[in-house]
């Protein structure tokens, strides 16, 4: 079989961390590291010819800042990691010279841009996909495997909460004039939401096999003055089946957490780290979770025992994990079968997002339109 010579567009930031993917499988080959700065495409480029003794040789990538090498006719599959302004003329010319392309999230500033790429995705020949690194995590595909079997009974309530303080740091960088695209509302699409909380609605929707509906939301900048968008937003959420959601997101404070409530079992799980169950009747085996439900009769009613893990996600650079996004998509592409996450999931997304925008600037509760 003839390797899949892949083109890496945008090489810093989180890209650095999921190199190894593509360096480790036998193959892939990456033929070319594309950014604007050429110092951090050859920096990829060094870790992607490393190798050890039971590696065969790898060839090292041409080192360029210029697109159109993502096109030429030795490239197969096209990873875009740019700033999302870029991910429209980017994500369009590689479909429409036939290539297939992996896209990080969110797809776009807009819906309308969104919309425009999945469009051109949904008439290529070749296999489009969205990077989403929340699920190379086996637990979050044990939860829903929970939902699906009534582990949790009936659904309540989920809850996210995504915060860390990287926008402090983006605000003085700002004020001492290194302004980046990430403090431009306009070439991001918004502050901390657009870019933190697609993880956990695409997730939800996706636990729940169910659609968010209507949203109510509040965002501020409190503390990042020198950033244009929101450093911190609330929104409930209300999906078509009545299950609400609530979605805390910030760049100015810190902690993680992401849980679910039914009627019949409870899971939180804090900071990417402490997972705690509770359940009064149904246990459960699968990739990460072992619990074994025990009955607690307490003044106020009936309660399962809680039972404490540490379960720490797998490393994005881990190809040996068969759930790795990067991996699959190769797979994917590979096999000739559509990827774990569509391009149009990732435009429904943004459609969430839009309305939640809109609530927070109108003061009411918005339906989320146009979900096909």
């Amino acid at each position: 079989m003839s390797k899949l010579r892949v083109a890496f567009v945008g090489c810093g930031g989180v890209a650095a961390h999921y190199l190894n993917v593509y360096r480790s499988l036998d193959w892939v080959q990456v033929v070319a590291c594309i950014d604007t700065q050429p110092a951090i495409a050859a920096t990829a480029a060094e870790v992607l010819s490393q190798q050890d003794d039971s590696m065969p040789p790898l060839v090292t990538p041409l080192v360029t800042a210029h697109y159109a090498a993502a096109l030429t006719d030795n490239v197969d599959v096209v990873v875009i990691n740019t700033p999302n302004h870029l991910h429209h003329e980017q994500a369009i010319a590689a479909i429409e010279a036939g290539k297939h392309v992996l896209l990080q999230k969110p797809v776009a500033p807009t819906v309308a841009e969104a919309e425009e790429i999945a469009q051109a995705a949904a008439k290529a020949i070749g296999v489009s996909g969205l990077y989403m690194s929340y699920f190379d995590q086996p637990l979050l595909h044990d939860l829903k495997d929970m939902i699906a079997a009534g582990w949790f009974g009936k659904v309540g309530h989920f809850y996210a909460r995504l915060m860390h303080r990287g926008g402090l740091i983006r605000s003085q960088q700002a004020l001492n004039g290194q302004r980046t695209w990430r403090e431009s509302t306009v070439q991001t699409g918004g502050g901390c939401f657009i870019q933190l909380a697609v993880h956990y609605i695409h997730l939800m929707e996706w636990m729940n096999s169910d659609r968010i509906a209507r949203v109510a939301a509040i965002t501020k900048n409190q503390h990042c003055p020198w950033l244009e968008g929101e450093d911190i937003a609330s929104a409930i959420l209300e999906f078509e089946s009545g299950t609400l959601a609530t979605l805390d997101m910030g760049w100015s404070v810190y902690g993680e957490q992401f849980s679910v409530h039914g009627t019949e079992g409870g899971a939180e799980y804090l900071n990417n780290r402490m997972l705690l169950l509770e359940s009064a009747t149904h246990s459960f085996s699968g990739r990460a979770v072992n619990y074994t439900a025990a009955r607690i009769d307490l003044p106020w009613g009936q309660s399962g025992a809680e039972s404490l893990s540490e379960i720490v996600p797998p490393a994005m650079g881990d190809h040996t994990n068969p759930l790795n996004q990067h991996r699959a998509f190769l797979e994917a592409v590979r096999d000739g079968v559509p990827p774990s996450v569509s391009i149009e999931s990732g435009v429904n997304d943004l459609r969430v997002v839009a309305a939640v925008y809109e609530s927070a600037n109108t003061g009411r509760a918005v339906a989320v339109l146009n979900q096909n």
